[in-house]
């Protein structure tokens, strides 16, 4: 049950000081380590018994000959900064994931990729993760907020109750959900084939596609999730007298 309203500061949910050393003073130290190893590699490489540099796999000894003449302070220096750049990139990668979540006496406004959802404190209904995501569901039971992080329930409940706001340990709605057969009666054809092209995003992976499918399920009242590439589906209860999906 929600708690009253609390007043004070928005309780705020993200990645400290340590976090950030940690990624810049890990990851391109790692990548210009990577890089200067590589230098090394055809030097290891003609040390090998010259039957296994004969595989089909393998360059071949004249070409790893060459290369190892090639090898030096200067390539060895190459190398080790197209590796920290690397592992820069790596580290900028990792901020996809960097979600900050403030927890308000009016409204919980999640922040990631650059990108800020606002759920009001009168259309929240309940937050839970779901696995790696965190799932904000509104009053009408719709995803509001979905978005994957590497916060914990240790950090993320509190917050949430501080301002009041409704924590469930898991999907309060996990028994409505149908696994998505193509062609089931329950759908209209316009659902079936946002489902149909949504599956194929996630068997070529691409994230983003399937996302977009989502939200545009959710525009024809489905809540949709994924099960190891298998689609999962509840309706939204009608609104307004809007019919649900699949029904006359």
């Amino acid at each position: 049950m929600t708690a009253a309203e609390p007043a004070g500061p928005p309780a705020v949910v993200r990645h400290g000081a340590g976090h950030h050393l940690f990624v810049w003073g890990v990851l391109p130290p790692l990548g210009a380590a990577a890089g200067g190893l590589l230098s090394l590699l055809p030097g290891w490489l003609l040390a090998l018994p010259d039957w296994v540099l004969a595989l089909p796999f393998l360059p071949g000894p004249d070409k790893v000959e060459l290369l190892a003449g090639v090898s030096g302070p200067v390539l060895t220096a190459v190398l080790a900064v197209v590796g920290l750049l690397g592992g820069g990139l790596l580290a900028l990668m990792s901020y996809e994931e960097a979600v900050m979540v403030e927890a308000g006496a009016d409204s919980v406004r999640v922040t990631a990729s650059g990108g800020t959802a606002e759920v009001a404190r009168a259309r929240f209904g309940t937050a839970f993760l779901d696995g790696r995501e965190l799932v904000v569901l509104d009053t009408d039971t719709a995803e509001a907020v979905r978005v994957v992080t590497d916060h914990g329930e240790k950090r993320l409940r509190p917050a949430f109750e501080a301002h009041g706001y409704a924590w469930s340990d898991a999907d309060p709605h996990e028994g409505d959900f149908l696994r998505w057969l193509d062609g089931t009666p329950d759908l209209d054809a316009h659902a079936q084939a946002l489902l149909r092209t949504r599956q194929e995003a996630l068997e070529r992976k691409d994230a983003d596609d399937a996302a977009g499918l989502r939200t545009e399920l959710a525009g024809r009242g489905l809540v949709v999730r994924d099960r190891e590439r298998r689609q999962y589906w509840r309706a939204l209860p009608a609104r307004g007298g809007r019919p649900v999906p699949g029904t006359d």
